[in-house]
């Protein structure tokens, strides 16, 4: 099956949110992150998943590492990825500082497959090819600013939920 890729970074030209905090307890950012992520994204559950999960408990502070993503549905060839990564120290005892780094990213990601015999036709991938260069790229560039605010919601969220200064 031929399918033709479409990526864009919604968070062009830095491509990464970074907020860094220390304070009590910064692993109750990530216990409800996923709500907060799910509520501004409009996603589901089935929508949102952890990639990967360290949690090294033979040290004190001990450390974390998570990295999450989120797969919002645009249309039938369009949708949103968000990541975002925690990495952090959680002492054991929560009334001590603790430090914590989240990286927010988002990608816009299209698709278009060619499953058929006449989807993979020359003429057929130039119709597709002209709808895309008249029609679709507009569309794209608009589901771009959703992203960035939809990425910029989320990262006021988690700096209010862990007071940490706005950033400019």
């Amino acid at each position: 099956m031929v399918k033709w890729s479409f990526e864009d970074d919604c968070l062009v030209p830095r491509g990464q949110i970074k907020i860094e905090y220390r304070g009590k307890d910064p692993f109750s950012l990530f216990l409800g992150a996923k709500l907060i992520i799910q509520r501004i994204f409009e996603i589901e559950s089935k929508d949102f998943w952890e990639r990967d999960f360290r949690w090294d408990i033979t040290s004190d502070p001990r450390t974390f590492y998570i990295r999450t993503y989120g797969n919002k549905a645009i249309d039938a060839r369009s949708k949103i990825l968000v990541e975002v990564i925690y990495q952090g120290l959680q002492p054991s005892d929560k009334s001590k500082d603790g430090s914590m780094l989240i990286m927010i990213s988002a990608k816009l990601l299209t698709e278009f497959n060619f499953q058929t015999k006449f989807q993979n036709l020359p003429f057929y991938r130039g119709l597709i090819k002209l709808y895309n260069f008249m029609f679709y790229n507009k569309v794209r560039r608009g589901y771009l600013v959703i992203c960035n605010t939809l990425v910029s919601k989320l990262n006021n969220e988690f700096r209010s939920y862990l007071n940490a200064p706005q950033a400019k």
